[in-house]
């Protein structure tokens, strides 16, 4: 495959006019449709989830708006910054992908052959396989990322960055030095490209995933209902049995939590499953309230009014 032309003015030009587009194009995570859906999942999830009005309360109190305000300039750095990787480093992602597509084709040939440079074109149910296994792919391998920058001593001076707010919001998702972001968007760019080569395998056709206004339909749906959630404040868990499908805003906060016996838990991003299958799954319990932060802190003093007994792992 041909390596794409690349010129740093251009990119760095392009990046900066694609901030212009940070409400209004659908590649934006802030794109103003997806923060209406966001706001509508969020009024529904909290219902189902019985979170009382004292506790969204609580999080506009004086107190909180404080912690949000100090927490806000580091927030809207990494953010900036995060936008500006895709448009540096692309070439870099791109490479990645088409890793990933040569190891899964190459380990894959013995068993389903070369794939036939005048293949057929690919049906609309093959691009949505395409997109499922891409996102699903990718997302084992952020699962495994992840896992990384919180085990090696290195990688966790870095990732303290994330956990330190002792508040959350939407705007902690994007809160990474952009070394490790871009690690993890490497990570990332793999999978997808592992999760493309599968399926042109199993199909015989040169694939791309199947998109929505230029986006895997996958991840569209995910970044419209529940990506903007997952650093939610307020203790949205999903039902039991999909709790081990998809990684819950309170699954997510038992993750943050600076209480000793929430370390090492709930790494992956989208999918539970992988917590499941790895042993890292923690699913807290409804009335289970968390501290942020890094600093630990002991069971017994984790907060004012102790919880009660944590739930167990999901092992």
């Amino acid at each position: 495959m041909p390596f794409p032309e690349y010129d740093l003015a251009t990119a760095v030009d392009n990046w900066v006019h694609s901030l212009e587009g940070t409400l209004t194009d659908p590649i934006s995570p802030f794109w103003w449709p997806s923060l209406i859906v966001a706001g509508i999942a969020a009024l529904v999830i909290a219902k189902l989830a019985g979170v009382r009005f004292v506790e969204v309360h609580r999080q506009v109190t004086p107190d909180q708006r404080r912690a949000y305000l100090r927490e806000l300039p580091v927030d809207v750095a990494c953010w900036v910054a995060s936008t500006a990787l895709p448009f540096l480093f692309g070439p870099v992602l791109l490479m990645m992908s088409w890793v990933g597509i040569f190891v899964a084709v190459v380990l894959l040939q013995p068993v389903f052959g070369a794939i036939d440079p005048d293949a057929p074109t690919p049906g609309p149910l093959v691009l949505v396989a395409a997109a499922a296994a891409a996102f699903i792919c990718g997302d084992f391998m952020l699962y495994w990322s992840h896992r990384l920058f919180h085990r090696i001593p290195f990688l966790w001076r870095m990732h303290k960055l994330h956990h330190a707010p002792p508040v959350l919001t939407p705007l902690t998702a994007f809160r990474f030095w952009p070394q490790e972001h871009l690690a993890h968007l490497c990570f990332n760019m793999i999978g997808q490209g592992v999760g493309l080569g599968v399926v042109m395998s199993l199909s015989g056709t040169r694939v791309t995933a199947f998109t929505v206004l230029g986006v895997n339909v996958v991840s569209f749906i995910w970044g419209m209902a529940f990506a903007h959630l997952r650093h939610s404040p307020i203790p949205m868990g999903f039902p039991g049995w999909l709790s081990r499908i998809f990684v819950s805003p309170h699954m997510h906060q038992a993750h943050h939590s600076s209480d000793v016996r929430h370390y090492d838990c709930n790494f992956g991003t989208a999918l539970a499953v992988w917590d499941g299958l790895f042993g890292t799954m923690y699913l807290p319990a409804k009335e289970e309230r968390f501290r942020f932060g890094v600093d630990p802190v002991p069971a017994a003093t984790a907060d004012s009014k102790p919880p009660p007994a944590p739930a167990q792992p999901a092992a």
